[in-house]
């Protein structure tokens, strides 16, 4: 993402992305199995005004359909559309925890319950039989362990995980693990 820096691209990826991710939701699936986040980013360098150039970027290919390069396309389309003032501003701070290799040093207790997190997680994917990113995304795991409820209860840890957008069944499955790692 760091090669988008205009801010009519900058809107071009916000409206990638939450197409995305609504697409995702709706087919239950990791939203990078939908559309890849490279490809996200070359379509917002490229900008294109037809499906034919949508095609042709990395990541668009000939698996996709027309109708799929439609919908992609009006996304460009609407963040091409925005006003001025509905438009991201570059450079600005980043709103989740620092990079996790960062943590041992700036908060031990929340590097030592992503560390049990993870471990519970991975296991739990690989009973499952799912990619772990499946069962969660590793952004609200890290979110949750970085800030983890008041109250390390399970009811709050449910409660935290549909706020970052975590799945009914996700939440099912992984609040019982969550709740272990935060009340530790």
């Amino acid at each position: 993402m760091h090669k988008v820096r205009r801010r009519r691209q900058l809107g071009t990826v916000r409206e990638l992305w939450t197409a995305r991710d609504r697409i995702a939701q709706r087919r239950d699936i990791s939203p990078g199995k939908v559309l890849a986040d490279t490809a996200i980013v070359e379509a917002a360098l490229a900008m294109p005004t037809s499906t034919r150039a949508l095609a042709a970027l990395p990541g668009f290919g000939h698996r996709m359909g027309r109708r799929q390069l439609e919908q992609w396309l009006a996304a460009v389309e609407r963040a091409r559309a925005l006003p001025e003032s509905e438009l991201p501003q570059p450079g600005l701070p980043l709103n989740g925890p620092p990079p996790p290799r960062a943590w041992a040093d700036k908060d031990p207790a929340a590097a030592a319950r992503l560390s049990a997190e993870r471990a519970g997680v991975t296991a739990r994917a690989e009973e499952l039989g799912l990619p772990q990113e499946n069962l969660i995304a590793p952004d609200t795991v890290r979110r949750i362990c970085w800030e983890p409820p008041k109250e390390p209860t399970a009811e709050a840890v449910a409660a935290a995980l549909a706020h970052h957008g975590a799945r009914p069944w996700q939440i099912e499955q992984v609040t019982p693990l969550l709740t272990a790692a935060v009340g530790d």
